[in-house]
C-alpha cells in the first residue's frame, strides 16, 4: 500500500517515482491503483522518464491532480517549462497543493481551462464517483451502463494550443488525456502541428468518450499519416515505441496512448 488517510476525504500517497501526491479518497477511478501501487499508466510513466529531458517544453493536457505533472516537473528540471491544463475545479485545487509538496511549482503553469478548437466558454460535465472520467461530452447510456456515477454541468472558459504559436521554437511533447475532447484540442495545435514546433503528442484514443467525433477523429489522423512527416506508435509495456498504423488503431475502439511524432 501506497498511501495514507490525511482527513479531509484526502490520502497521501509516495508515487512509484518518488513523488508524493495528495488524492480524494472518495475517487473510484485513479485513487484506487494510485493507492495500491502508487502508479499510473506505467508504459506512459516509463516512456516519460525515458525520453523527457532536463530544458524540455511540455504540456501536460487533462492534468488531473497532478500525476503525470508532477513527474514532468521533475524531469524538466528548472531550466524547464511545463504547461498543465485541468478544468475540473477540485482537481485543479489538488494539482497546485501537489505541485507545492513536490517543489516543482516554479517550473509549471496551470490553466483552468479547456484546451479546445477556439476561445470559448463550453459545457463541461464532472463525474462525480469516478473523477478521471469528466468531458466537455455529454455522458451517453453506453457510459452509464459501466460506471454508476453522478454528473454536475458546469461552464468552463477553453482556448487553443495555438496560442502559444510563435512563443516557442519548440515543444518536445504534448501529452492529451481529456476523456473525448481530443478532436477539439487537435482542431485548436493546426499551427503548432504544421509548423513542426511540436514534435511528440500522446494522446488517448476512446471511442465511447469521443461519441460522434469519433469518425471525425480518425479521419483527421489518417489525414496526418498521409502527409508521411506523421509517423504514429503504441507503447509497449516497457514504454518503448511500438510502430502502428491509425487504421488498425481504429480497429480496437481504445487505445490509452497513441504516439504521434512529427518529423522535419
Amino acid at each position: 500500500m501506497r498511501g495514507t488517510y490525511i482527513g479531509g476525504q484526502r490520502m497521501l500517497v509516495v508515487t512509484v517515482y518518488g513523488g508524493k501526491l495528495i488524492i480524494p479518497s472518495m475517487d473510484l477511478s485513479l485513487s484506487p491503483e494510485l493507492i495500491i501501487s502508487g502508479s499510473l499508466e506505467l508504459p506512459l510513466t516509463k516512456y516519460l522518464i525515458k525520453n523527457i529531458k532536463q530544458g524540455f517544453t511540455v504540456f501536460d493536457i487533462g492534468a488531473n491532480l497532478g500525476y503525470f505533472t508532477v513527474l514532468l516537473g521533475m524531469l524538466v528540471g528548472p531550466t524547464g517549462k511545463v504547461f498543465a491544463y485541468e478544468p475540473n475545479p477540485y482537481l485543479n485545487s489538488l494539482l497546485f497543493d501537489n505541485l507545492s509538496i513536490n517543489y516543482v511549482q516554479d517550473r509549471v503553469t496551470i490553466s483552468n481551462k479547456a484546451v479546445y478548437s477556439c476561445i470559448t466558454k463550453i459545457p463541461f460535465y464532472i463525474t462525480k464517483r469516478f473523477m478521471g472520467n469528466s468531458s466537455i461530452n455529454r455522458h451517453n447510456d453506453e457510459y452509464f451502463k459501466l460506471y454508476s456515477d453522478q454528473i454536475d454541468k458546469i461552464e468552463i472558459d477553453s482556448e487553443p494550443l495555438d496560442n502559444y504559436f510563435d512563443k516557442f521554437d519548440t515543444i518536445n511533447l504534448i501529452k492529451i488525456d481529456i476523456e473525448g475532447g481530443e478532436y477539439h484540442a487537435f482542431l485548436g495545435m493546426q499551427k503548432l502541428i504544421q509548423s513542426e514546433t511540436v514534435k511528440i503528442i500522446i494522446f488517448e484514443l476512446n471511442k465511447m468518450m469521443l461519441q460522434k467525433d469519433w469518425c471525425v477523429f480518425i479521419q483527421l489522423l489518417n489525414k496526418f499519416q498521409k502527409s508521411k512527416r506523421v509517423i504514429f506508435h503504441k507503447l509497449s509495456d516497457e514504454g518503448d515505441l511500438v510502430p502502428t498504423k491509425i487504421d488498425e488503431i481504429a480497429k480496437l475502439d481504445f487505445c490509452a496512448h497513441v504516439v504521434m511524432q512529427i518529423r522535419p
